[in-house]
């Protein structure tokens, strides 16, 4: 074909080259020249053209996305809200991996009334306006039937009036602020609260080693208040003089003026009502100014992450734990062994509170059903007498289980059972 006949012709006119837009804007009728036998098109055969191929693209669309509006159907969802960066990293990673591992198992086991359970994780940074954002977008998707989490105290309440509206069970594994569970019917926990946990290391300091002159550093926020405030209410009906009580803001990295003052104060026992990376910034401080006072601490304190970043300035802290690896009882063993067999590592008490939180969770799903919210709660109610890694646990009574502590330390390096 010569160079002349492969011109266009548009409107009439010939045009050597295609014209921008060509397809979309100019077309006007081609004539067809039965000579050149040249294909011609009209506006109405490009337009059904057009008009086959979005159809087509719908139907494939259909048929493409078909298997996965199928299995999400099959699927039902639990959140987790924690902490799995910044300083609380450590305490939600346990928990995820505890949950995970337990979501995992009762999948391989056929789910729950035959639907696969799917486990949406959020990241609230230990920031309690982000676990309300979180507990915001939960509460908005239909197929999310009940939250556990948050790890902090401040973070878990912070959220809990959004899950209360919306008749979603809240069960945090941690959270031992009093007021936690107060906030509504649909808020649950796992661990022993700070008015059980306060009182107890109080009569451990003072009646069992006889410590009558205290001091407390503790973190202002809702759970550090309350730790603070129910162990130094003890220790004064035990006699105990407490000739200090210190606080300081999340965040806070120099604790000087707060030790020298101690220093100088000379108490027989420090109680340290806070998180790993605090405490171990306020002994490490103390190691460096030759302060070695005697110190206990919450449970709050059991990781391997204290030891890591205090080394040699936590050696000797004392602690209660809901749960510790060389625990006999057939539950805790079990938990220990499959923790060990999946992750490499020895577990400790969040993670274990974590994984009791999720086999909670799934036993009052299989009670409960999954079409409703509103009756999760009402199932965690109705299990009485649940086996733990952390112990019995039964929401009969209150949404506050009783626990039984083991009483640990730091010694050579390691977590181990206390010794006098």
């Amino acid at each position: 074909m010569s160079k002349a006949y492969k011109q266009y012709v548009v409107n009439g006119r010939r045009l050597i080259k295609q014209p921008k837009n060509f397809i979309w804007k100019t077309i006007a009728p081609i004539t067809f020249n039965p000579l050149r036998k040249e294909a011609v098109m009209t506006r109405r055969t490009l337009f059904l053209f057009f008009i086959g191929l979005f159809a087509l693209s719908i139907i494939t669309a259909g048929v493409i996305n078909t298997p996965r509006a199928a299995a999400a159907e099959d699927a039902v969802k639990i959140g987790l809200s924690a902490p799995l960066t910044g300083d609380w990293a450590e305490y939600g990673n346990d928990f995820k991996r505890s949950v995970t591992m337990v979501i995992d198992r009762a999948n391989r086991m056929g789910g729950v009334h035959g639907k696969r359970i799917e486990l949406v994780i959020s990241d609230s940074r230990g920031d309690p306006k982000e676990s309300v954002l979180i507990a915001e977008k939960f509460v908005a998707d239909p197929d999310i039937i009940a939250e556990i989490g948050d790890f902090s105290s401040s973070s878990s309440m912070a959220a809990a009036p959004i899950y209360e509206k919306a008749d979603m069970t809240q069960l945090s594994p941690t959270a031992s602020h009093m007021g936690f569970t107060k906030r509504g019917q649909n808020m649950f926990r796992v661990v022993a609260t700070q008015g059980y946990e306060g009182p107890y290391n109080a009569r451990w300091a003072v009646k069992d080693l006889g410590k009558k002159k205290l001091a407390t550093i503790y973190i202002n926020n809702d759970w550090g208040v309350d730790a603070n405030k129910y162990f130094t209410l003890e220790a004064r009906n035990l006699g105990a003089e407490i000739v200090a009580e210190e606080a300081f803001v999340t965040g806070e990295k120099d604790f000087t003026a707060i030790l020298t003052k101690l220093k100088r104060l000379k108490p027989d026992l420090i109680y340290l009502p806070t998180f790993y990376a605090d405490a171990t910034a306020i002994l490490n401080q103390a190691k460096r100014m030759r302060f070695k006072p005697v110190v206990m601490a919450n449970s709050s304190l059991f990781s391997q992450k204290t030891i890591e970043l205090g080394g040699e300035a936590v050696e000797g802290i004392i602690i209660p734990a809901n749960y510790f690896s060389a625990d006999p009882r057939p539950a805790a063993r079990e938990f220990t062994r499959e923790y060990q067999a999946h992750y490499g590592a020895v577990p400790n008490q969040f993670a274990a509170l974590a994984y009791d939180a999720a086999n909670l969770m799934i036993a009052a799903l299989q009670k409960a059903g999954v079409d409703d919210r509103a009756k999760v709660k009402d199932a965690l109610v109705s299990l009485k007498g649940f086996q733990g890694a952390t112990g019995s646990i039964s929401f009969a009574n209150s949404h506050d289980p009783e626990k039984e502590l083991v009483r640990i330390m730091i010694k050579n390096g390691e977590w181990v059972l206390y010794q006098p």
